[in-house]
């Protein structure tokens, strides 16, 4: 392979104010791509990327407005008129019209698994733009296993077309806290407590948190609070409303932040007691990373890919069991030496998630994208 090869990255994602966890994975893994020596790349988005180290001739943004269906629409536009030899998706949508050499990264098939969770244009949009792609792509980055499984059973992809490559973490940005270290004062007002951190919706099973929360502080000398991080999103009200039921004094130790700046949320991470993540669907899962990267132990559903991803760092619980969640939390908060061994677990388990191991993997898989006969 001729080593100026062009690697097309539709950037789109990686460049929006308010990221989730798809736009973190784009930003990320785009950011170490590009470092790589000995191939052009062409980062396509709507708006100027302010990510791309100056003097960098390797490495030309092509800004392309456009109102709707960017990645449908207008990419398609750019691929007829100057396709590179390999088009790099990192989220889901691949152009209408695309090269003939095209990588994108599935992360879930949420949709397929809880239908009800979203509304009906989602479930149509999502499916068709993932039976799509798993057509049209020449190689398929699957973001763990349990997505590998999924994608395969549901739209019977070829498995030859598919590697499974973990996402990493920001290790300058989550990591335990330090000796001394004090916490920022807004911070402080809240601690101790309990973590989450992902959209307030109704497929992140706030609910049972809450409910477990409700139960774990029915013991009046607990002093942990709630904390939630994160926009609301689909059904929202029903979470509301479940707040709204519980006894005055632990609805107050619930603490909704919204969408928290990216510079905060590892503060946010590392000063907390415990991280729960009652998801029932995640695709990979990073929060729960983070938390293990940043000294904090985990309580999280058993299900789909979070017990890949914790493996034996963390407390699994049923996500149908407001009980067990408050079991579990209660005896991470009451057993030190129980939840220091969780700790050093996290720790040890974090070590595997890297971003530059992602990001070489995933080169290797563009480049035999780009190999593979027509």
């Amino acid at each position: 392979m001729e080593k100026n090869i062009i690697i097309g990255i539709d950037a789109s994602r990686s460049n929006v104010a308010q990221k989730t966890g798809t736009e973190y994975y784009s930003l990320e893994i785009i950011k170490k791509l590009i470092q790589k020596k000995g191939f052009n790349f062409r980062l396509y988005s709507k708006t100027p990327l302010d990510y791309i180290e100056r003097g960098n001739n390797s490495v030309k943004n092509v800004v392309m407005p456009f109102p709707k269906l960017w990645s449908q629409v207008r990419l398609s536009g750019e691929m007829i008129k100057n396709p590179p030899d390999v088009l790099f998706v990192p989220a889901h949508t691949i152009p209408l019209i695309t090269c003939h050499n095209t990588v994108v990264t599935l992360h879930d098939i949420g949709f397929r698994h809880f239908p009800e969770l979203y509304t009906p244009l989602e479930r149509i949009y999502h499916n068709w733009c993932m039976s799509f792609s798993i057509r049209r792509a020449k190689k398929i980055i699957a973001i763990s296993d349990s997505t590998r499984r999924d994608i395969e059973r549901i739209y019977n992809a070829d498995p030859k077309k598919i590697t499974v490559i973990y996402h990493g973490y920001e290790k300058d940005k989550y990591y335990p806290l330090k000796a001394g270290e004090r916490a920022p004062h807004w911070i402080v007002k809240m601690k101790p407590y309990i973590y989450f951190i992902g959209r307030i919706e109704a497929k992140k099973n706030i609910k049972i948190l809450i409910k477990a929360f409700n139960i774990l502080k029915q013991d009046k000398n607990r002093k942990e609070k709630l904390v939630l991080a994160g926009r609301p999103g689909y059904m929202y009200e029903e979470i509301r409303d479940e707040i709204n039921k519980i006894e005055q004094r632990i609805a107050d130790d619930i603490i909704e932040l919204g969408y928290v700046a990216d510079e905060k949320v590892s503060d946010l991470m590392r000063n907390a007691s415990i991280m729960a993540f009652p998801s029932k669907f995640e695709g990979f899962g990073m929060p729960l990373v983070e938390a293990m990267a940043s000294g904090v132990p985990v309580v999280a559903a058993n299900t789909t890919s979070i017990p890949e991803i914790v493996n034996n760092a963390g407390l699994l619980c049923d996500p149908d069991s407001c009980q067990e969640f408050a079991a579990g939390m209660k005896k991470l908060l009451n057993n030190k030496n129980f939840y220091d061994q969780m700790v050093k677990r996290g720790l040890k388990r974090a070590e595997i998630f890297n971003w530059e191991n992602a990001a070489d993997k995933t080169l290797k898989v563009i480049r035999e994208a780009s190999e593979v006969s027509n």
